[in-house]
């Protein structure tokens, strides 16, 4: 059971689109420029490209991109989608730019995924387990001999 679950607590997550990424607008292979968020600077952020362009991204981006070709909607709807069905999720916050991207946004609202759809997205997106709490700092803690008596 997630914690908030457990806790009786809401979420409310924040840049449900990781800040354009599954919106569709970057693309693999090609740094992004233009007049967006990352075309105008490319390292900006938590989202500059080079940090957020893992292969678990391009994993998530893919899938989302098969959801909505098949569903004939846009990438940002099946994600909106996705995060909004999430247990405990009590709503998003939509950061929309322009008129055309908060009517895709909204549109979200009426997409219901299949549980294949939700279980593609979910496995694309799992971190899987967490080397906690140390991570690669602490394999040698693991098999460090205690001193004294």
């Amino acid at each position: 059971m997630p914690a908030a679950l457990d806790a009786g607590m809401g979420l409310l997550p924040w840049s449900p689109l990781g800040g354009g990424w599954l919106s569709g607008k970057y693309r693999r292979d090609e740094r992004p420029t233009g007049d967006t968020r990352l075309g105008d600077d490319p390292n900006r952020g938590m989202e500059a490209y080079d940090r957020r362009g893992s292969d678990r991204t391009w994993r998530v981006i893919d899938v989302v991109q098969q959801v909505a070709d098949a569903r004939g909607v846009s990438m940002a709807e099946v994600a909106l989608s996705w995060v909004t069905d999430r247990p405990a999720v009590t709503s998003t916050i939509l950061g929309a730019r322009t008129t055309e991207q908060l009517r895709t946004n909204l549109a979200s609202a009426d997409l219901e995924l299949s549980d294949d759809e939700r279980a593609a997205l979910d496995d694309a997106s799992d971190l899987g387990a967490t080397d906690y709490p140390y991570g690669e700092m602490g394999v040698d803690q693991r098999s460090r001999e205690l001193a004294g008596g």
